[in-house]
């Protein structure tokens, strides 16, 4: 799967949105234009006729019938009063992410330290499919009162992105169907469909606007309300001719994406038995949704959620249909189920408390290309994720799962190898933390120092979800004990920086809306990235300019490039870049990192640090980077940025 084309098409699909988002005020324009004039005359009153309906003018048809100054206040006030709405619902989902949705609709967070046996199955196959297709783990939730079975991702990065699942499903799918279904809404958050079906509820909510304002105006009441109420009465009968154009646009942009998600699933888990076998469920169970706002978020979901008038023709369904979805995976199924056949028993489930792994031979970090790695999750890089989630003891891998625990695994992360600093980084934490947290750390510790650098990334993963799960309070002070352990020394390692940026990147996510930046404004911004890879892979000046500028030739912006000193590549400098980058075009963002993989590769070889700074940069890039197996030679000097 070539993700950035993938990225790129999604992004086509959105200016196809705002094309039919702009059409569709101009239509509701015309229609409020031509209810205004019939209702207070063409002419005499304005919109004075609206408050005082004394003062129209009599003569139903009085004056011109088009007055172009009329109209474009009509366009103004209509256009700004959607577009205004569909702002304000866009900005509240960029700052909460997908966890909104899911609690509109009803969700329950699952806690990381649950002993459920379903939920703790949910958990596991969501961090070990994460970890194969580069994200973090995003968040699960559970529709406890949907009974049909159904599924949704939600986010507008992979930063915040959520993951839901029905009562219905928990109960009745196993292991492998279960697997098929998050493959499937993994891809969806990989391939940007989460950010711009999100998008496509801000706009769906900005035209439902009109109809909320218009029963506003129906329960007017006093001496002036007599022109409110009939205004109000077409504004919601306008505001569902709106809602009428709004499906259209939702159905026909979601519809393609759901067979590119299937596909997706079966080349992630080489198991098309798993996927075919849950939409066979779903024929047999139904995938109705019960809550009253799943309406407007019927485009999210694994099956097809509706149960009113609009699924019944096929230009506003938003899923196709599930015999042609199962014909794509199961080539051997024929014809429709009968909805009086049994349903499909459910497999035994044993507590899941402990990943399962497959080998995978000989993975190593010497020839894997990093750029083909980007999104490309599939089988290989699922059984590398269980590798290595296979070869965490499982009391480590439940203590990830514990917000006070995994803390004490972060820190454990960034102690230093050499005594002296160590000493003074457990004396800081002493000062801020229980004595049991800091035994733990050094507990973590020790074990990653016997295992090697190949466990750290995936032990952060793992870390990540319970680490969301604190309050900000205590999220603060965590990073704030982290960065006191980072600067023990008073330097910042590459190893350090990965940690930091990632942690950033999770647990203080960019929210804002931002507007696209000048050429020249990004070069300032790649120029301290570029460096910042050159310092981390050579010591010497001479040899870190040459892979710089190197480098610098394959970035997406012409040069002449200057190679700066490297007391400017300051860490907050770097996130400032990697916040401006993030926003960036696809293909942008593939040459971008194109140049960086350059740029590490310049000297021949790319260590474990180097590769762990890469996959952290592209991660803050919103661009998946999968984990792979590393062979310990390639574990070279930990040098410093800073």
């Amino acid at each position: 799967m070539d993700f950035f084309g993938e990225q790129a098409r999604a992004q086509k699909k959105t200016r196809w949105l705002v094309f039919g988002f702009v059409l569709v005020v101009i239509i509701l324009t015309v229609a409020i234009y031509l209810a205004v004039t019939l209702i207070f005359g063409m002419t005499g009153g304005g919109t004075q006729a609206i408050i005082q309906p004394e003062n129209r003018q009599p003569g139903f048809f009085h004056g011109a019938f088009w007055d172009a100054s009329r109209f474009f206040t009509t366009l103004f006030v209509v256009g700004g009063v959607i577009g205004l709405a569909s702002l304000y619902k866009i900005r509240e989902i960029s700052r909460m992410g997908g966890a909104l949705i899911a609690i509109e609709l009803g969700g329950r967070p699952v806690l990381r330290e649950t002993r459920d046996a379903l939920e703790l199955q949910l958990v596991n196959v969501i961090d070990e499919m994460s970890i194969a297709a580069g994200i973090p783990a995003p968040k699960a939730f559970v529709l406890d009162e949907e009974a049909g079975l159904n599924a949704f991702a939600a986010g507008m990065t992979t930063n915040n992105s959520v993951i839901a699942v029905t009562r219905g499903l928990l109960d009745h799918l196993d292991r492998d169907q279960l697997q098929g279904v998050i493959g499937h809404e993994i891809s969806h958050i990989v391939n940007g469909d989460t950010r711009l079906n999100l998008r496509i509820i801000g706009v769906l909510h900005g035209i439902f606007f009109l109809t909320t304002c218009g029963r506003f105006m129906t329960k007017a009441r006093g001496r002036n309300s007599g022109g409110a109420i009939p205004l109000g009465v077409l504004l919601m009968i306008i505001g569902s001719v709106g809602l009428f154009f709004g499906k259209l646009i939702q159905a026909s942009i979601s519809r393609a994406r759901e067979y590119l998600a299937d596909a997706s699933a079966v080349q992630f888990t080489r198991n098309p038995d798993g996927l075919a076998r849950a939409l066979r469920q779903l024929m047999v169970s139904g995938s109705q949704i019960q809550h009253p706002r799943s309406e407007a978020a019927s485009h999210l979901f694994f099956g097809a959620s509706g149960r009113r008038v609009f699924s019944l023709f096929p230009l506003f369904a938003t899923h196709p249909p599930l015999e042609e979805r199962i014909v794509r995976v199961d080539k051997n199924f024929k014809g429709t189920l009968s909805k009086r056949q049994p349903a499909i028993k459910p497999r035994a489930t044993a507590p899941d408390a402990k990943l399962s792994g497959m080998a995978l031979p000989d993975a190593k970090l010497a020839g894997v290309s990093f750029m083909n790695g980007i999104g490309a999750f599939g089988s290989a890089q699922l059984a590398a994720a269980q590798t290595l989630l296979a070869g965490i003891p499982e009391p480590l891998a439940e203590a990830a799962h514990l917000p006070d625990d995994a803390q004490a695994i972060v820190y454990a992360l960034l102690l230093s190898r050499d005594a002296k600093v160590q000493k003074q980084q457990l004396e800081d934490l002493r000062h801020s933390h229980f004595p049991e947290q800091v035994a733990e750390t050094l507990r973590h510790a020790q074990w990653l120092a016997q295992q090697g650098a190949q466990y750290r990334l995936p032990l952060l993963d793992l870390a990540l979800p319970a680490l969301r799960e604190l309050s900000p309070e205590a999220q603060s002070r965590f990073l704030q004990s982290v960065d006191t352990l980072i600067w023990a020394d008073g330097r910042l390692s590459i190893a350090e920086f990965t940690v930091r940026r990632i942690l950033k990147s999770v647990l203080e996510p960019d929210s804002k809306i931002r507007p696209p930046l000048r050429m020249e404004r990004l070069k300032p911004d790649i120029t301290h990235i570029l460096a910042l890879l050159a310092y981390a892979g050579n010591a010497d000046q001479a040899a870190a300019a040459a892979a710089f500028h190197h480098a610098a030739a394959l970035a997406p912006i012409d040069g002449p490039w200057e190679f700066p000193d490297k007391k400017a590549v300051r860490p907050n400098v770097v996130d400032a870049a990697l916040e401006h980058l993030a926003h960036t075009a696809p293909h942008f963002r593939k040459n971008l990192l194109a140049a960086c993989v350059a740029v590490t590769e310049h000297d021949g070889k790319i260590t474990v640090a180097e590769f762990e700074l890469l996959r952290a940069l592209a991660q803050s890039l919103d661009c998946p980077a999968p984990l792979t197996l590393m062979d310990e030679r390639t574990h070279g000097e930990n040098r410093h940025v800073r």
